[in-house]
């Protein structure tokens, strides 16, 4: 990974994620036109407000939490051990994580991968997009949809003796061929004793 490689000169912002923020202004624009129509200023008003809202909170121009994926890693190898959460401004997952765990967290980083091309190549590594929010922890990474999954995860990873959970990727890791829709099935299966969210 040298500073010259142009896959990673710059983030790329896939065309798809601008999708949900334009389908928010152009209902939010007819609505309140609609409202505007039956002399409704106030709601129209208040729907239009609503719908800026939701477009900008659903697109990648949102910031949230970031940490460059070089400084996480650094963070990770020093011995703290503190769990990497790949996520992308704009896809619903992640933002459910992320409204549900509103304080920072030592334990926690966030790495925003529409703003870092290194996580970018990382997430695609492990399926892509799809697989958002990635939770990454030494050799292990699980794709989390809500904080339970994020706890158990850290559990499991952690009760491997080394940091980071270094006992391997085990049945963490998300398989890049994997189905998308069945996973949740295979996680924490193999293991009995791990927490249930």
């Amino acid at each position: 990974m040298s500073g010259t490689d142009p896959a990673l000169s710059s983030p790329r912002v896939p065309a798809r994620a601008w999708l949900r923020p334009a389908l928010m202004l152009v209902g939010g624009a007819l609505a309140a036109l609609l409202f505007v129509q039956v002399d409704q200023q106030l709601a129209a008003f208040a729907i239009g407000v609503f719908s800026l809202f939701m477009a900008y909170w659903t697109s990648p121009l949102r910031s949230g939490p970031h940490t460059p994926l070089a400084e996480a890693q650094a963070r990770e190898a020093d011995g703290t051990a503190p769990t990497i959460v790949l996520w992308a401004p704009g896809d619903p997952a992640s933002a459910r994580l992320q409204a549900a765990i509103r304080a920072p967290r030592e334990d926690l980083i966030w790495v925003n991968v529409f703003k870092d091309p290194a996580a970018q190549q990382l997430l695609g590594r492990y399926g892509g997009e799809r697989m958002l929010p990635l939770a990454l922890q030494g050799e292990d990474a699980a794709r989390i949809d809500n904080v339970s999954e994020l706890f158990a995860f850290q559990d499991r990873t952690r009760q491997g003796g080394a940091p980071g959970g270094a006992a391997g990727a085990g049945p963490t890791t998300p398989d890049p061929g994997a189905d998308p829709s069945g996973r949740s099935e295979q996680r924490g299966e193999d293991e009995p004793g791990s927490p249930r969210a």
